[in-house]
């Protein structure tokens, strides 16, 4: 196209209309995606999931924040992340003051009390107006002018501020600056904080806040709007909602799964704004219907609604049999735990005993007479004997029969211990021999040999039983994993059933509204005006997981594992991006159709202006006089560019015959060729 604007051909005004127009069909299409629900729906996380970024959309914003409209197109720029915010007009934040005033004061020119209530008109107009002026007080507020709040932002206004980055976390925190509300406070209860002072937020001033971000599932040309909730209680940020929903070529509406169904969500979340919409064009086949969250759920519930007891029986005796076996396990580890604990403390009494029994063996060879120490272990288990019968004697002291037994059976033991360990005494007071201490040392370095043996046979048994309870574990954690993927998919295939039948049902009260008002008095309702059944198979649902398909993406690190999710389709979240392509080819497909038919019209004229055979029959009477005036012009040019082509021609033959020729002739012969050549 600009090489035939470059051609200088002569067009009628007409074609270089035509030209003109193509040149601006010569863009990429656009196809407007409104995303709607309400709060705490997870449709930030779902659109973040589908962009492929961890956080882009800020997903922990208040109520408020959902003031904020935010659209999302395919990055075309060479740096990876930018964003355009674009704040209202001075008039616009003029016409909104006057309407939060008449929602704040009552009737005395006061705030009204109502304003403690967040979810009245006041409550709303004052978080608005503080958000905005936070040092103001209620009493500032009421004395304010109008005029004198507009001058406080009017800096502000009008305005557009832009944000590239290349790092993603950095491009969140500086788009959380205007989008973010801090209105509800996030602090425990009983705990004192320190309040930081409190600073102007921007949300309410921002008209539309524009990101840019290189993903896939835009890269057809999809606009994913995200659109305030449509049933916000706040008539502005509504009123925004709804005007958006005019503009928008397909409508996604996201709802909380286990509440998408009971909720009848499919017609509610509809809206009277879009309903009036589908009346006027009819456009039934725009809606998409998400179903957010479907990694939240009840097993036992789940199972109990979706008639699953049989199928999941065995893996329920399974998981019995895993957690015994487990339990047991576990048990087990603990003795041997504590037989490692009697191990060690026995290797290092023994360890003493022979650094002992090798410092006697040097004092004998120093010629010293040396003693045997006394046994430290059988001194320990003296002195736990002696405890011992002190607790028995205590715990029997109750039954006289029976503490007159124990204790006669009790004396015979201690005066045969007695005599034990007066033998014991005896020995200890001889003097040692060489050989009675290289016995005695041979004996414990045999005793700390099995000790070692045996606490490395020990743990080894214990790597062994910790492994066992990590396959318990893993085993276990695999079979929760498949019931919780047969309960997400059982429900996720009745949720869709449900809700496209809910859908159809809320088509069929429109379509029977339709009629009343057309012809109220021969008004059936029993006339089926469609095929509903087809309706309801035509609405694309999706139940997608976010969390799931992040987590198998290798993002939300600190988040704990969602189970039930084996690949990223069981989370749906690749379908969605898939669905979202689509939506464009109509679109794009309509635009390349008009493009190319305009242009074949455009080469259809200029043919027919190129094929004229010279005499005119082609050509009306302002084409001819154009034609006309254009030769005229052309051969005047060429006659002045040819006149002064022979000049500088027989100029430069004059300076070539005088150079070359005439100079080897005499004076008279040069200037006969001279006027030889300009005579």
């Amino acid at each position: 196209l600009s090489l035939l604007k470059a051609t200088q051909i002569i067009l009628n005004d007409k074609t270089d209309e035509g030209l003109e127009n193509l040149q601006k069909q010569a863009v990429k299409t656009k196809t407007i995606i409104g995303v709607v629900g309400n709060t705490g729906a997870g449709k930030s996380s779902v659109i973040n999931a589908m962009l492929d970024q961890e956080r882009l959309v800020p997903t922990n914003c208040m109520r408020a924040c959902t003031a904020v409209v935010t659209e999302i197109s395919y990055n075309y720029e060479e740096i990876p992340y930018r964003a355009e915010v674009e704040f209202i007009k001075l008039q616009d934040w003029e016409k909104e003051l006057k309407t939060l005033f008449q929602d704040l004061l009552d009737g005395n020119g006061e705030v009204s009390r109502d304003c403690a209530n967040a979810d009245s008109d006041a409550g709303i107009a004052y978080a608005k107006i503080k958000a905005v002026y936070p040092k103001k007080t209620k009493d500032d507020i009421a004395n304010s002018s109008i005029q004198s709040m507009l001058h406080d932002v009017e800096h502000i206004l009008g305005r557009t501020r832009n944000i590239q980055e290349s790092d993603p976390n950095v491009f969140y925190k500086r788009l959380q600056v205007f989008v973010d509300s801090k209105e509800k406070s996030t602090g425990e209860k009983g705990k004192e904080k320190k309040k930081a002072p409190k600073e102007m937020e921007f949300w309410p001033l921002i008209r539309v806040v524009r990101l840019y971000v290189k993903s896939l599932a835009l890269s057809t040309g999809a606009v994913i709007v995200d659109l305030p909730g449509v049933h916000d209680s706040n008539a502005a940020r509504a009123a925004v909602a709804e005007g958006y929903l005019k503009k928008t070529t397909g409508l996604w509406i996201v709802a909380p799964i286990n509440r998408a169904v009971d909720d009848k969500a499919a017609k509610t979340l509809l809206g009277e704004s879009f309903k009036r919409q589908l009346k006027m064009d009819g456009g039934f086949g725009s809606v998409t219907f998400i179903c957010s969250k479907t990694d939240d759920i009840s097993l036992t519930e789940a199972q109990e609604s979706l008639d699953l007891e049989e199928e999941l029986g065995k893996s329920w005796e399974k998981l019995d049999v895993l957690s015994k076996r487990k339990k047991a396990l576990k048990r087990h580890l603990e003795e041997m735990k504590e037989n490692k604990s009697l191990y060690m403390d026995a290797i290092n009494d023994v360890d003493e005993e022979i650094e002992t029994w090798e410092g006697l063996k040097e004092d004998l060879a120093d010629g010293k007479t040396v003693r045997a120490p006394q046994d430290k272990a059988k001194s320990k288990k003296r002195k736990r004997s002696v405890s011992a019968r002190g607790q028995k004697r205590q715990r029997r002291s109750s039954d006289s029969e029976d503490f007159d037994r124990d204790y006669e059976d009790e004396r015979l033991s201690d005066d045969e211990s007695h005599e034990q360990n007066k033998e014991e005494d005896l020995l200890l007071e001889k003097p040692l021999t060489e050989a009675e201490i290289t016995t005695k040392l041979s004996e414990l370095r045999a005793t700390r040999k099995e000790s070692r043996s045996a606490k490395i046979e020990l743990e080894e048994r214990l790597r062994s039983v910790r492994c066992e309870i990590e396959n318990a574990n893993t085993a276990e954690e695999n079979i929760e994993a498949e019931i919780s993927a047969i309960c997400i998919s059982g429900r996720n295939q009745y949720s869709k059933g449900a809700i496209q039948q809910d859908y159809a049902a809320g088509i069929k009260e429109l379509d029977q509204e339709l009629a009343a008002e057309d012809d109220e008095e021969n008004f059936n309702p029993d006339t089926e005006f469609r095929d509903y059944e087809e309706v309801a198979r035509s609405l694309p649902v999706f139940c997608v997981s976010s969390r799931g398909y992040q987590k198998l993406q290798g993002r939300l690190r600190k988040d704990a594992p969602v189970l039930g999710f084996k690949a990223i389709e069981n989370t749906e979240i690749p379908q969605l991006q898939k669905h979202c392509m689509k939506l464009t080819e109509a679109g794009r497909s309509a635009d390349c159709r008009r493009f190319v038919n305009n242009l074949s019209q455009l080469l259809n004229s200029l043919s027919l202006w190129a094929s004229n055979d010279g005499t005119g029959a082609n050509m009306t009477n302002e084409q001819k006089a154009r034609e006309e005036k254009c030769m005229s012009q052309s051969i005047r040019k060429l006659e002045s560019n040819l006149e002064k082509a022979i000049k500088e021609s027989c100029k430069e033959l004059t300076e070539e015959f005088s150079e070359s020729i005439f100079d080897k002739y005499g004076t008279s012969n040069s200037n006969f060729g001279l006027q030889s050549l300009t005579g």
